[in-house]
């Protein structure tokens, strides 16, 4: 079943982090439909609806309910040092004759502890138009999750199908300055294939997502002043303060726009099969501060990604199977400024408004991704009993900042280098799944580092944040982990699991940009009980 699931916050920022995504994620969960339809799908990551069609499980549920929690300092500036998250899930695929549906709800209640530099829920990671406080918080985020896709098939050569997803989620923190925020994004696909010979298929689909994100502070203690950051990137910011505006309001409103293009080889009686996919998407997430007040522009960010990507998987016998994933990737992303001046209208009540003096492009970001994976299993019943995966990421990112002291530009690139290996056990009526992983991240070049800041003093955050920020996305670490998922039968088609995976994050580096990191790491825990049927 392919998940909507948006930003489980400690996944989400290692992904971010590495900038490395395997092919196989779910594989090693017993409970969920990826431990087959992974391995055997080749178009499982295909967002096109009719992907479902082409399980080798066609019909399962599973409810689970799960705790995973994050510890350690290495991480990045707008992130807590303390989660921890209790979620509860239930899902499933069913097949009918010209049918194929899955579906899936999720409930996510996240408590978490020294959180700043961050206000904001489930915008795109790269965007720098960032609202924020530097006061260290403890607060909750609620998150719902559901999804829904259905797979038809109209003849034996031609598919359709339509899926929806929706995130919503709720922040808060009793900690002045006190933000409130809600999120939501809706997203909703189309898509179709069509076989155009025994051997060729061809896949087209479309999706639009929609984001709707306000967010406003409370002051509990008006005595105090706090500071607001509007910030620009790069540790580039415009201030504002609650002894100005107590309440400081804000609205992000967004929309993206994503197709792909697939292609299937899959001649028939043919040991190999081959998928090629290519996806564009371009968006963008735009701020506007001040409510029902006043309208003050807090950037605007525009965005796009590109994917092309093949797989190729090839079986000689029916007790090895092999894949091999090659991707390339690249995403720019532009952030425009608005320079504003605050007007007061004498003549009508001493109204306030802002007017808009010019328009600036501040950031550009560029990133670009090449992505090589081999996983081998070997195979007992269709079943992995043994498997092995090599994963290689090669990653650059390119920041440029323009300021009042000109053209700022950070520069990275980092080679990820990951091994996983697994084995199946049967215990008594059980299934036992043990895995480990390891990985290495380096630079491969010099780094280049610069700071947007260009105030001075106690207003200076380059040694607090910037700093942290740059040494964070690029530095050396090592990456160590263990998973374990048992279920065993309770009733006929009914099996009750248990699984518990551990993966820390060492740094390994001189922390020449940010001191603090030195011998610190970031663990994360995730333990649980599901059901499938």
């Amino acid at each position: 079943m392919n998940r909507y699931l948006l930003l489980c916050l400690a996944t989400a920022l290692a992904a971010q982090q590495t900038k490395a995504q395997t092919e196989f994620a779910n594989a090693a969960n017993l409970w969920h439909d990826g431990a087959v339809n992974e391995l055997y799908n080749i178009r499982y990551h295909s967002f096109n609806p009719t992907r479902l069609a082409y399980n080798s499980q066609q019909t399962t549920g599973e409810a689970l309910v799960f705790y995973d929690l994050t510890r350690g300092d290495f991480n990045n500036a707008g992130t807590p040092n303390n989660v921890n998250n209790l979620n509860v899930q239930l899902g499933g695929l069913k097949h009918f004759e010209r049918v194929d549906v899955s579906g899936f709800l999720h409930y996510k209640n996240t408590s978490y502890k020294n959180q700043k530099w961050n206000s904001t829920l489930f915008l795109n990671p790269n965007n720098p138009f960032v609202l924020a406080d530097s006061v260290s918080s403890d607060g909750n985020i609620e998150t719902f999750d559901m999804g829904a896709a259905l797979s038809y098939r109209f003849n034996p050569k031609i598919k359709g199908g339509m899926g929806a997803g929706l995130t919503v989620g709720s922040l808060s923190d009793q900690t002045d300055p006190r933000p409130k925020t809600n999120t939501s994004r809706f997203n909703i696909t189309a898509g179709a294939d069509a076989m155009l010979t025994t051997a060729w298929t061809l896949g087209l689909a479309a999706r639009i997502e929609l984001l709707s994100s306000n967010l406003s502070y409370t002051i509990v203690n008006p005595l105090i002043n706090h500071r607001y950051f509007l910030m620009k990137g790069m540790g580039n910011y415009f201030r504002r303060s609650s002894g100005e505006d107590a309440g400081y309001q804000r609205d992000y409103k967004g929309s993206t726009f994503t197709g792909e293009l697939s292609a299937t080889f899959k001649p028939s009686g043919s040991p190999f099969q081959n998928v090629v996919i290519l996806s564009a998407s371009a968006g963008n997430e735009k701020a506007t501060d001040g409510g029902s007040s006043y309208t003050f522009k807090g950037g605007d960010y525009h965005f796009t990604h590109f994917t092309l990507k093949d797989r190729f998987m090839f079986s000689y016998n029916e007790h090895v199977l092999h894949n091999i994933i090659i991707s390339a990737e690249m995403g720019s992303g532009n952030s425009d400024w608005y320079d504003q001046k605050k007007i007061t209208d004498t003549e009508h009540g001493n109204i306030s408004y802002y007017e808009v003096l010019s328009k600036t492009r501040i950031q550009k970001q560029q990133d670009m991704v090449v992505t090589a994976e081999y996983r081998f299993d070997r195979l007992a019943d269709r079943q992995p009993d043994f498997y092995a995966s090599v994963l290689a990421t090669l990653a650059n990112t390119t920041l440029k900042h323009y300021n009042d002291n000109g053209l700022q530009k950070q520069q990275w690139t980092n080679l990820s280098l990951y091994l996983t290996v697994g084995k199946h056990f049967t215990l008594g009526k059980g299934q036992l799944n043990a895995q480990l992983n390891a990985g290495y991240v380096m630079p491969v070049k010099d780094r280049q580092f610069a700071t947007g800041t260009n105030v001075s003093g106690s207003d200076d955050i380059t040694a607090v944040y910037v700093t942290r920020q740059f040494e964070w996305a690029s530095a050396k670490r090592v990456c160590l982990g263990g998973f374990a998922d048992y279920n065993f039968p309770v009733a006929k088609a009914v099996r009750l699991g248990l699984f518990c995976k551990v993966n820390s994050t060492l740094y390994e580096d001189d922390a020449q940009y940010f001191a603090d990191f030195k011998s610190t790491s970031l663990t994360q825990g995730d333990f649980g009980v599901y059901v499938n049927f």
